[in-house]
């Protein structure tokens, strides 16, 4: 096949500027296209002028203006259609994300399944859409401004739905994402502002509060529990571990029940929930600071060094086998055993009242945004070491209460102090 030398093509490329095509992408469209079809006429034997010409009339009376004009136009037809698709979805996201916020404070059902939503068409479709936009509009010396804004909003916006779930990772996400807005795409936005603008004191005033209150903003968020609520928490699972151990000295009672099987069957079956509770926490202990067994044990929650992980507690009760201590199942039935063995203590008179005014009720059920969540579940899932542990004690003060309550029930029952010989 024919071949063009380098001044024919030079030709053809300014006959196509000098005509009114004005876009870069469409003359290099247009210069393929015209040197294929002159080097194919000039195949079949014409001349360079006669298949130039030849070419030029099969673009029709508007020639190669026409030809811009049309692809303007169906480009303006595409651009606006993209652009209400891109706007579409900014206003769906923008919806379920404050749809998921009223939900969430309102604690009514399908909030964290709107809030997902909203976040995921935020992250993945909208920032995208209008990153491709700004990337092909905007001179390549913005890219960069571009990239970092798509790349600090996308992470923000993640990080605050795992912060919302309560997943892991959610701190980390917060701070790349606030930081590279911060550090970042502010100061590139508000410099390129600086020097465009025609009023350069009112534009820097205006750069140093935007990044004043983004500073703000981002040290005053917390993407990990404050130190102020851990010490609290750690105080208050301080509390129940001192309440349990001075609910634990009830050898007077059983001395007073000397010889009851019922007050043997009682400090049997709350020996044993308290030696798996502390089991449990020990497990979870032993995981979360790499410790030993023996290490774990003697370890409060105050020296407890991952406090906020949330993954290692649910993995260990939610995601173990039968033989790990802390497995939610085992757990259950240790409490439902307990809970069973003392209301049996009681008369029929009063079986019902204490059941119903027992301490936990590990059948009780909760509503969580439209699911049924059990109490294992609703009382650890997603819960960090903190919680766990506290609960766990909470549990434990709570198994020595009711054993000193059946204990005196039984002591004031003038059979129990007389047992049969």
């Amino acid at each position: 096949m024919a071949e063009l030398t380098e001044f024919q093509v030079d030709l053809i490329d300014a006959y196509i500027k000098e005509n009114g095509v004005a876009q870069s992408e469409l003359q290099e469209d247009l210069l393929d296209h015209l040197c294929t079809s002159v080097e194919g006429q000039i195949q079949q034997g014409k001349s360079f002028e006669e298949a130039f010409h030849y070419t030029l009339n099969l673009f029709g009376p508007g020639g190669l203006k026409q030809v811009q004009t049309e692809t303007f136009e169906l480009l303006t037809e595409m651009n606006a259609t993209m652009k209400k698709v891109t706007f579409g979805f900014g206003l769906t996201s923008t919806f379920l994300l404050l749809a998921g916020t009223i939900f969430k404070l309102m604690h009514w059902p399908g909030a964290n399944i709107m809030f997902m939503l909203g976040a995921v068409i935020l992250a993945l479709i909208y920032l995208p859409l209008i990153l491709r936009h700004k990337l092909k509009e905007s001179p390549s010396n913005e890219t960069l401004l571009h990239v970092s804004g798509f790349i600090g909003l996308a992470l923000t916006t993640v990080g605050s739905l795992f912060k919302i779930m309560h997943w892991p990772g959610a701190a980390v996400m917060l701070m790349l994402g606030m930081g590279t807005l911060a550090f970042l795409y502010v100061p590139i936005y508000f410099f390129k502002k600086y020097k465009t603008s025609a009023n350069k004191p009112i534009t820097l005033s205006s750069s140093l509060v935007a990044m004043t209150c983004l500073i703000l903003v981002f040290a005053l968020t917390r993407v990990n529990n404050s130190s102020q609520y851990d010490e609290g928490i750690t105080l208050i699972d301080e509390q129940l571990r001192t309440s349990t151990k001075l609910a634990s000295n009830n050898s007077e009672l059983y001395e007073l029940l000397e010889g009851n099987v019922q007050a043997e069957m009682i400090k049997t079956q709350a020996e044993q929930t308290i030696a798996h509770l502390e089991s449990v926490k020990a497990s979870i202990v032993a995981t979360v600071d790499q410790l030993s067994d023996e290490q774990a044990r003697t370890t409060s929650l105050a020296h407890v060094k991952n406090k906020s992980d949330f993954k290692t507690p649910t993995l260990l009760m939610f995601e173990s086998d039968g033989n790990e201590p802390a497995n939610i199942n085992l757990l259950l039935a240790q409490l439902e055993s307990f809970e069973t063995s003392i209301t049996g203590v009681y008369d029929d008179k009063l079986r019902k009242q204490i059941t119903a005014t027992f301490p936990f009720d590990t059948d009780e059920t909760f509503n969580v945004d439209g699911e049924q969540w059990n109490w294992g579940k609703y009382s650890f899932y997603n819960v960090p070491v903190i919680g766990v542990i506290s609960n766990i004690s909470k549990l434990e003060s709570e198994v020595r209460q009711s054993e000193n309550q059946a204990l005196i029930y039984l002591i004031s029952r003038p059979e129990a102090l007389d047992p049969p010989s």
